[in-house]
């Protein structure tokens, strides 16, 4: 068969991609503009980076519709917490138990499920989890008696667990399949696309429990991700690619039912045969990024500045439907649903934002010290969340404290959103472009610091709360998220020398390539 003799050729010549350093300049592949391709592409079509944009962004597409239907799932029914508790004869704190184990599971389930990726390629993996996904949504829509409190929120945390992973194995793909000057755009549109799925769950939840039983939050995402399932298995390609002769890939058949077969079906027919201690070596790398300098720094910043977003997205059911008397606002869940849109217009400002600034910036910046690369220059698109976060902590403190109109509160939920969401990506791409190698290991780990804090805090708010007041429970998150931005400012100035103290066994970054000739950028 054809592709056996591609198979065999491959096997025999390996194709190597020459660092960048070793090429030398006048004969380095560039854009029209004069960017330098990084990394340098060979010269085999069937090479990722060699795809067409066309079917680059259709990838893109597919694995941000994969993220946003697998987070939309996790926060469901935020906004259906009253109608639950009336259910299960909980409390409303006692209720978002079930947002917080979702939310546990989103940040656990990677550390489970993405080294599978290793055995049997990230295309089938995020198959899979999205079929689990669509049972947990089922699993969740059946829980309708008091005594099934317990399975619903096991179910809520598996729904988390599984849909947390195409996300993750996305920001490897993004790595395979696109150049260091189109990763800025790359990174924001998936990093957006999940975290908006955050937002429109409970948005979408709130319209649909304020005139339809609560069961059907989860019924209509469960079509949704049914749906994107379907696409994954009709257009999703793996994106390994045989760079050196440790990792060789195998060659997929090009006629569609015995390439889908080959991609999704058990077995390890898309990736390298590994072994069992290769997995497990797999599983361990996120905790070597974490705690190597340059990883903890920028997931500690993630920890203390995106995590009280996560509490306020958490919580604001709660602030808003709580009566007057008790220093709520008395909303009902689609007033609460209505008002969720202060939080979508700061999604999509951010997405706005980075599609212009995080590539551009830090090219212009790279253009005016020499041409020569630094992941750091990638830092200094996060100085505008670092006024913005504080700003809107402070103004929705104020509000819960004071009982300030609500539409002051959507001021703040909005500049907060705006904020968070503008940092995660950055965040994101940063930490991938230090560990080149591992760009779906540093996304995990960074997934487990970003969303520790906000999955804690419901768990102690009251006390915290009692003891200081709300006011200045937001006040104080004010002050640490300025805490986390001078983490920033130290990586900016000192980031190229913490670089060098990471495990040399995952470290690897780009620091250092000439990215342009001189020319307009």
């Amino acid at each position: 068969m054809e592709y056996a003799k591609e198979q065999a050729d491959v096997e025999h010549r390996v194709v190597t991609t020459p660092p960048l350093s070793d090429v030398k300049l006048a004969d380095a592949k560039t854009t029209a503009n004069g960017v330098v391709l990084v990394p340098q592409p060979t010269d085999d079509p069937r090479d990722p980076l060699n795809w067409p944009q066309r079917k680059k962004y259709l990838i893109l597409s597919i694995l941000c519709l994969a993220g946003f239907a697998s987070n939309v799932s996790a926060l469901a029914n935020q906004l259906a917490l009253g109608t639950q508790a009336k259910v299960y004869h909980k409390t409303l704190v006692e209720t978002s138990y079930a947002v917080s184990a979702a939310i546990a599971g989103v940040a656990a389930g990677p550390l489970l499920l993405v080294p599978l990726a290793q055995m049997f390629g990230k295309s089938s993996v995020i198959f899979w989890t999205l079929l689990a996904t669509v049972g947990c949504g089922i699993w969740s829509a059946l829980m309708t008696h008091r005594d099934q409190y317990n399975a619903f929120v096991v179910a809520r945390l598996f729904s988390g667990l599984f849909g947390s992973v195409p996300t993750i194995l996305g920001s490897g793909a993004i790595m395979d399949i696109f150049f260091l000057h189109e990763r800025g755009l790359a990174f924001t549109t998936l990093a957006i696309s999940f975290l908006l799925g955050t937002v429109a769950g409970p948005t979408f939840g709130g319209f649909v429990v304020q005139s339809s039983p609560w069961p059907i939050v989860f019924w209509w995402t469960v079509g949704l991700q049914a749906l994107v399932a379907i696409l994954v298995f009709c257009f999703l390609e793996e994106t390994g690619f045989t760079r050196d002769s440790l990792r060789v890939y195998p060659v997929l058949p090009h006629s569609f039912i015995p390439n889908r077969i080959y991609t999704f079906f058990p077995g390890t027919r898309v990736v390298p045969r590994v072994s069992v201690s290769h997995v497990a070596w797999y599983a361990a790398t996120p905790f070597l990024i974490g705690v190597s300098p340059v990883g903890f720094l920028i997931c500690f910043y993630q920890f203390i500045f995106f995590g009280w977003f996560v509490m306020v997205n958490t919580l604001l059911a709660v602030f808003l439907q709580e009566p007057p008397k008790h220093g709520g606002y008395g909303f009902s869940p689609l007033q609460t649903a209505a008002f969720s849109f202060s939080l979508w217009f700061g999604v999509i400002l951010a997405q706005v934002y980075g599609a212009l600034i995080n590539d551009r910036l830090p090219l212009w910046i790279c253009r005016r010290r020499g041409g020569i690369w630094k992941p750091e220059y990638r830092l200094h698109c996060l100085w505008v969340p670092a006024v913005l976060v504080p700003t809107g902590l402070g103004i929705f403190g104020a509000c819960v404290e004071h009982h300030y109109h609500y539409m002051v509160l959507a001021v703040g939920a909005f500049l907060l959103t705006f904020g968070a969401m503008l940092c995660v990506p950055v965040s994101i791409n940063y930490v991938a472009e230090c560990f080149t190698h591992h760009a779906q290991e540093s996304s995990n780990i960074m997934a487990l610091f970003r969303l520790s804090l906000g999955l804690a805090v419901p768990f102690f708010v009251d006390p915290w709360e009692a003891k200081v007041g709300v006011g200045w429970v937001f006040g104080m998150a004010a002050f640490f998220s300025i805490l986390g931005s001078c983490l920033i400012a130290l990586l900016v100035w000192k980031g190229e020398k913490i670089r060098k103290w990471s495990f040399k066994s995952v470290a690897s970054d780009e620091g250092g390539a000439r990215v342009t000739k001189g020319m307009a950028l």
